[in-house]
């Protein structure tokens, strides 16, 4: 049987489920705060898999989907743990913002990572997730949409070592996108990865998507892909089930060559293979002129699309990826 573990104010007992929090110091009136987490402490040993949502505190589908997923999970049957982090970013979370608005020399929490234990009031959150998570955790997946600003597809930026790889593709069938990123600081996916651990960022939603079912729906999946990864490791009951091969490159990001309104072609399909020169989105102006155009620069995909229709020149319109090769190998024994 597997020993307790402690992970911020709590103490979890093997085949038990609690709720705490990591404290992140004190508010105006001297009470503490804390970034909410709860434990799920398997009653056999497995891996410590953690699930992080709302590092950008506009992008509510890890929080959602975070809650979806953990809500039927049983620690007397699972094997290993999964440390639930709902809203990493919870003043940004709590004012619907990227980032914290209180704080803006350290506003984006997913570029300042780890942080610093005297640093910007973001950079001592992150700073305080980061050493509560580094020595226990074994998996991490942070979850991202496209917030207020796009929606974005299924995507998976992993860390590039063999650990991050097969984490992304035991995401599922769903998720054939996994473009490789960088180790050792910025965010907490490269950050874990730093320590040879595995470390994904995923990609889903946007708040143009928020409305009833789109929600649930976007929410459900992510969920699913977070469960995927559980049977994959053997932390639950079940078959896993994968992708045939995975798409990896690189991203492009496509800016308005014009200002005016950007409407997006209405033909476009995400995820879709493109042929260089497909028309993306116009850009009109307000007497109704055509003011520019924004095409496929090279062969590739659509992952994320510009959710707000007024648009400055030299404002992102669009995330192009760039795919440099297919592979079937990222699962040990497969390929």
């Amino acid at each position: 049987m597997p020993e307790a573990i402690t992970i911020g104010n709590i103490t979890v007992q093997p085949g038990e489920t609690k709720r705490g929090g990591i404290p992140i110091g004190k508010d105006m009136v001297g009470l503490e705060r804390f970034i909410p987490i709860t434990v799920i402490h398997g009653a056999e040993e497995g891996p410590v898999l953690w699930l992080n949502g709302a590092t950008h505190g506009d992008e509510p589908e890890g929080p959602f989907s975070i809650l979806l997923a953990i809500k039927d999970l049983d620690a007397a049957s699972l094997k290993g743990t999964v440390v639930a982090v709902p809203v990493m970013n919870v003043g940004a979370f709590t004012a619907g913002t990227r980032g914290d608005p209180l704080d803006t020399f350290s506003h984006d929490m997913n570029r300042i990572y780890p942080g610093k234990p005297d640093g910007y009031p973001t950079e001592r959150v992150a700073y305080a997730h980061w050493q509560a998570m580094k020595e226990s955790c074994d998996l991490q997946i942070n979850i991202h949409s496209g917030g207020e600003h796009s929606y974005l597809a299924h995507m998976i930026f992993a860390a590039d070592n063999p650990v991050s790889q097969e984490l992304a593709a035991a995401m599922g069938p769903n998720w054939t996108l996994v473009f490789k990123s960088g180790t050792g600081s910025g965010n907490p996916s490269s950050a874990i990865a730093g320590l040879g651990k595995g470390g994904v960022t995923v990609e889903l939603g946007g708040n143009c998507r928020l409305l009833t079912s789109d929600f649930h729906r976007i929410a459900g999946d992510l969920a699913t892909g977070y469960r995927n990864v559980m049977r994959h490791y053997g932390m639950i009951e079940g078959q896993a089930e994968y992708a045939s091969s995975w798409r990896q490159g690189y991203q492009i990001a496509l800016l308005a060559p014009a200002t005016g309104m950007f409407v997006g072609n209405p033909e476009l399909a995400f995820e879709e293979p493109l042929a260089s020169g497909t028309l993306l989105g116009t850009v009109y102006d307000l007497y109704g002129d055509v003011a520019a155009e924004v095409r496929a620069p090279q062969e590739g995909v659509v992952f994320g699309l510009r959710s707000r229709a007024s648009v400055l020149e030299g404002q992102w319109c669009c995330f192009f990826g760039v795919v440099e090769q297919v592979v079937d190998d990222l699962i040990p024994g497969r390929g």
